[in-house]
């Protein structure tokens, strides 16, 4: 089977994917040497250097990776629930910040509350390259999974249902296992459903909902509910 690539939206199971040793001969990762060209490396890498950010590669879009690679193979990712992802960024910025020793500091984002990270949409939303970036992106994640004319040019599985779907995907009977997992309960245990839920106000709820609407409208997400259509199922 020739091997699938994995566009790696951040916060959606690209550790547990890296990691599980069944697909690992099936997929390619990517990193800065599969980009368009050098002068967009290059370009990159001067964004990243203004905001004195990281400069990984590996969560690049589907139009960011050279030609030569996206003709030649399928390519798939993992879409999840807009709310849930958002406190999951907010939970690992706040892990970033109050780790020892670390280069960030409280000024990094504002964590101070759920109401308060979501602010800074305001401040860093639509800023070129940063969708590379976990806590400073806020890109729909459609962003990711779309080509030049704006059609999906992936397969998506679904960050709810991974492990069904992952299994079907890659014709395999092994369990995935849940890795860099961050939310509310602690970086070190597993999401618990509705935890994600217990953070947001109607407030919050509706300016993720607006925020997130291209996401939501194309795949069906609902405030409880992983993507109810236009992802990848092989019983359909």
């Amino acid at each position: 089977m020739a091997k699938k690539i994995f566009i790696h939206l951040p916060k959606n199971a690209g550790s547990s994917i890296k990691r599980f040793r069944p697909i690992a001969d099936s997929i390619r990762f990517i990193d800065h040497k599969h980009l368009l060209s050098a002068n967009y490396h290059d370009r990159f890498l001067a964004k990243m250097r203004e905001i004195k950010e990281a400069r990984g590669a590996g969560h690049a879009r589907w139009r960011d990776i050279a030609e030569q690679l996206t003709s030649s193979h399928q390519c798939f990712a993992v879409a999840r629930n807009p709310w849930d992802r958002v406190v999951s960024r907010y939970c690992f910025a706040k892990l970033v910040i109050r780790q020892p020793h670390t280069k960030w500091t409280e000024e990094y984002a504002d964590t101070s509350s759920l109401e308060s990270f979501l602010e800074e949409r305001h401040k860093w939303g639509g800023q070129e390259f940063l969708w590379f970036r976990a806590i400073k992106g806020w890109f729909n994640q459609l962003e990711h999974v779309v080509n030049n004319d704006g059609e999906v040019a992936c397969d998506i599985l679904r960050f709810e249902n991974l492990n069904v779907d992952i299994k079907k995907y890659f014709n395999i009977t092994q369990d995935i296992k849940a890795h860099n997992v961050t939310n509310m309960e602690g970086p070190k245990k597993i999401l618990r459903g509705e935890s994600y839920m217990k953070e947001y106000t109607p407030a919050t709820i509706q300016i993720v909902a607006d925020w997130y609407k291209n996401d939501i409208d194309h795949w069906g997400f609902d405030f409880d509910t992983g993507a109810t259509k236009n992802y990848w199922n092989v019983d359909r």
